[in-house]
């Protein structure tokens, strides 16, 4: 039975309808899978357009210093801004952005550990003073000291390895901005804890650097290199002062234990003692963070040149911009 020239016609429409619609769903779907590929390979390729414009360098360099308690103060062209802001910034790499903020907690839950252990020292040496010296009160004074050093080792360097964790994540986020402008070594620094005070390291992308080769870097920029030299001085009085706070520990607690403890004579060179140690511990802690500071300083100016603005002492100012977060790349 022949179909009515109408409805074959009908028909013929519909198959080329169904065929178009087929082709162009196939060229959709192919288009969209090239253009999801290549935007992929571009976002992973370091020559894509977003690197290669530029647009980095729209964002400026961080820098921090450490203040008189060691904590950490961010500033962005020498002005000092919150943590919040820098970590805004640092959204262009989201994931370190995210390890910024944790390693920032972890910094208060250090800080406040320490804050404990510096009360319960404060409290333990104010209770020597108004008491009796007899030795039940300075057993008890002895056992509110082996508690606190402890507590406020452990809030130490924790507080310690968060600051530099976030140190060496800021020295990413700068090379990431600056590194179209950086044309020799991008210098680091590293903090190494000892057993008897701590030391700092100099490195060149994975190798650390003796002292001959960061002269050798340094030596055409003079006061670079005196900051450096005044780092290294304040280190090796640190360790001096460190090393004689821990015989006189050692001393102080060898004392207590001797036969004297049973008598009243203790109280006239155990609270000496502590007070000196209490003072060595201090002055060392600053000339610690002096020497931090320093080769901080130094490294930047040597890293960025003009673009390094040293610390003015204007007031913070409101972030405005909105946290980009772009590709989930490692640096």
């Amino acid at each position: 039975m022949e179909l009515p020239p109408k409805k074959i016609l009908i028909k013929a429409i519909q198959k080329g309808l169904n065929f178009f619609y087929l082709r162009l769903l196939c060229n959709l779907g192919l288009n969209f899978t090239v253009f999801f590929l290549s935007f992929n390979l571009r976002a992973q390729n370091s020559e894509f357009e977003y690197f290669s414009d530029d647009t980095y360098h729209d964002y400026p360099i961080i820098t921090f210093k450490e203040n008189f308690f060691n904590h950490p103060v961010y500033y962005i062209e020498g002005i000092k801004v919150k943590q919040t802001e820098v970590k805004a910034h640092m959204e262009i790499m989201p994931g370190e952005a995210k390890s910024f903020g944790n390693n920032h907690a972890k910094l208060v839950t250090g800080t406040a550990l320490r804050y404990a252990s510096l009360t319960l020292l404060t409290g333990s040496l104010v209770f020597l003073f108004t008491s009796d010296p007899t030795p039940q009160n300075f057993r008890t004074w002895f056992f509110a000291n082996i508690t606190a050093v402890p507590l406020g080792a452990i809030g130490t360097r924790m507080g310690e390895n968060a600051k530099r964790k976030n140190s060496n994540l800021i020295e990413n986020y700068n090379y990431l901005v600056a590194r179209e402008s950086i044309s020799g070594p991008y210098l680091r620094m590293d903090v190494r804890f000892n057993f008897i005070g701590e030391k700092i390291d100099i490195y060149d992308g994975p190798n650390r650097l003796d002292k001959a080769r960061i002269r050798t870097l340094m030596e055409e920029r003079p006061n670079m290199y005196a900051d450096y030299q005044k780092a290294l001085k304040m280190q090796k009085v640190s360790f001096a002062l460190d090393l004689t706070g821990l015989s006189l520990t050692l001393l102080t607690y060898a004392y207590l234990f001797t036969t004297q403890f049973q008598s009243s004579t203790p109280s006239k060179l155990a609270i000496p003692f502590v007070i000196t140690n209490l003072g060595l511990n201090l002055t060392s802690s600053q000339m610690r963070r002096r020497a931090r500071n320093l080769t901080r300083h130094a490294l930047d100016q040597y890293n960025f040149g003009e673009k390094y603005i040293p610390v003015v002492k204007h007031q913070s100012f409101d972030f405005t911009e909105p946290s980009v977060t772009l590709f989930n790349r490692s640096f």
